[in-house]
């Protein structure tokens, strides 16, 4: 297999989310580097849309929305989202990145999302995502910008427990039934954006406090979220997954959703563009 190069950011300041852990004045140690390491990448755009080939790892990505009728998201859902080959992370890969523009979603909102292996048959015959063993990884990371500030950002990852076609039974699952408010349950996720809207301290802002001033906007800047700060969403409880937190070794794909402002009434849309660029699972 014949693997593309990175071209490194030379000079370029951090601008993760999060900090190394004791990278005090009197360390040594030299900063992460800001551009992903070729076996870690998840997608780069250089030349499509798809999952770079390394560990098994295969897919595309593509968009999805809410049902309510009255939004529009380009690339369509239902297919392929192809990139923008024009346009990208100038500080790592360069030209191509997945650009979706979004508008008018009046329900939970819009989302751009990927798989991670390819779908599988299960044992009763029926169709479910496949999993990928991340356990090597500590979280993933990515860069972005958008044509103004972005607020109600949510970044999940999926797993066996919480993707709605799933190998497991569905006496292990949790299930997106609003009538079952038992089952009824998120992917693991963080949620950013939220700190700017000039509120009161929030139930998002409890349970995601590292992400309260972090927004996507007109730079771009590479954010990086660990699988240890993601929850499921407070409001939908449901089923938890054994020991409460993201089954990393089972993992089905990402997303990145923008839903929409619940905080008036009626809703309003949250309308955005955005260009994602160089993801990639963070190594441990």
């Amino acid at each position: 297999m014949k693997l593309r190069s990175l071209r490194r950011g030379v000079g370029v300041a951090a601008a993760s989310l999060l900090l190394a852990a004791g990278c005090g004045s009197k360390s040594t140690a030299p900063p992460p580097s800001v551009c992903p390491a070729m076996d870690d990448l998840i997608s780069d755009f250089k030349e499509d849309n798809g999952v770079f080939p390394v560990d098994g790892r295969t897919g595309g990505w593509y968009t999805y929305a809410d049902k309510a009728g009255f939004g529009s998201i380009v690339p369509a859902e239902g297919g392929g989202a192809s990139p923008d080959l024009d346009t990208g992370n100038p500080n790592c890969s360069g030209p191509g990145a997945l650009h979706v523009i979004s508008m008018g979603f009046i329900d939970w909102g819009s989302a751009m999302g990927v798989d991670f292996r390819p779908k599988v048959v299960t044992d009763a015959g029926g169709i479910a995502k496949g999993t990928y063993d991340a356990s090597k990884y500590k979280g993933i990371a990515f860069w972005a910008r958008s044509t103004g500030p972005i607020p109600f950002v949510q970044v999940s990852v999926l797993d066996t427990y919480t993707v709605p076609e799933s190998v497991l039974p569905q006496t292990e699952q949790c299930m997106y039934a609003a009538g079952m408010p038992e089952l009824n349950c998120s992917p693991y996720l963080v949620k950013f954006g939220y700190g700017y809207m000039g509120e009161a301290l929030t139930p998002v802002m409890e349970d995601f406090p590292k992400f309260i001033n972090v927004q996507i906007d007109s730079t771009w800047r590479r954010f990086e979220i660990p699988f240890a700060d993601m929850k499921q969403d407070r409001t939908n409880p449901g089923r938890p997954a054994p020991g409460n937190m993201l089954a990393v070794s089972q993992i089905t794909g990402m997303a990145i959703q923008v839903n929409t402002d619940h905080s008036t009434s009626p809703a309003t849309p949250t309308n955005w563009e955005m260009w994602l660029d160089d993801v990639s699972f963070i190594l441990k």
